[in-house]
């Protein structure tokens, strides 16, 4: 079975000694410094900031975690009651660090609220789906 890498002990602080404050155009040229490529079918990223926080190391590790673990539950030979109690585990973990992340002011309030629109329009098509199928059946 894949081991998780949890951490319930209490989150980072997420403080910096070195802050230097920069004005807004120069924050979102520095996220968006290195675009991921475009799309064949939408074009450019509709959500930069997202694909930002997706490529940070901490959320590369958690992917690739979950990759795994459905690697692990579609195997006949692992304990899905395990890898499912685990997958919770680390999804709460993460969970728990972005809170943190929130109110220890490690994002600012327009990227909140542009993180927050980002995420409300992916998952808008996907909330439409699940209420048609919830419907029809």
């Amino acid at each position: 079975m894949t081991e998780f890498k949890t951490d319930d002990s209490k989150a980072p602080s997420y403080t910096s000694v070195d802050h230097v404050e920069l004005d807004n155009t120069e924050k979102q040229q520095q996220k968006l410094a290195s675009p991921k490529p475009d799309c064949l079918t939408h074009g450019p990223s509709q959500v930069p900031l997202l694909d930002h926080e997706l490529q940070k190391p901490q959320a590369k590790d958690i992917i690739r975690t979950l990759a795994a673990a459905l690697n692990d539950i579609a195997d006949e030979k692992k304990c899905t009651k395990c890898t499912v109690e685990n997958i919770s585990t680390l999804l709460v973990g993460h969970v728990r660090d972005l809170r943190a992340a929130k109110r220890s002011g490690v994002w600012s309030k327009e990227d909140k609220k542009a993180l927050k629109a980002e995420i409300k329009g992916l998952l808008k098509p996907v909330k439409k789906d699940v209420k048609s199928l919830w419907k029809a059946n």
